[in-house]
């Protein structure tokens, strides 16, 4: 990831059915710039933490999942 660019914490919560973890892992970091990734949860819920310069981006991603909730994104220092 290019340091140059502003970089954001998100975390975001999506609530759906036969929510696919290993796909969220596998999409997330292929198509979007995104460090730490973190994915954790079950069929029905995930959490999905990474650092990335463009948090839009997993946010549009994650609406394509299911319903999104507790979405926070925090400028990195």
């Amino acid at each position: 990831m290019d340091d140059k660019r502003t970089r954001y914490a998100v975390s975001i919560t999506v609530f759906g059915t036969e929510i696919d973890l290993d796909a969220l892992r596998y999409f997330i970091p292929l198509t979007i710039p995104a460090e730490d990734l973190s994915v954790t949860g079950d069929g029905s819920h995930a959490v999905i933490s990474c650092i990335t310069p463009e948090p839009w981006r997993v946010m549009e991603y994650c609406a394509t999942v299911g319903e999104m909730d507790d979405i926070r994104v925090g400028r990195q220092k």
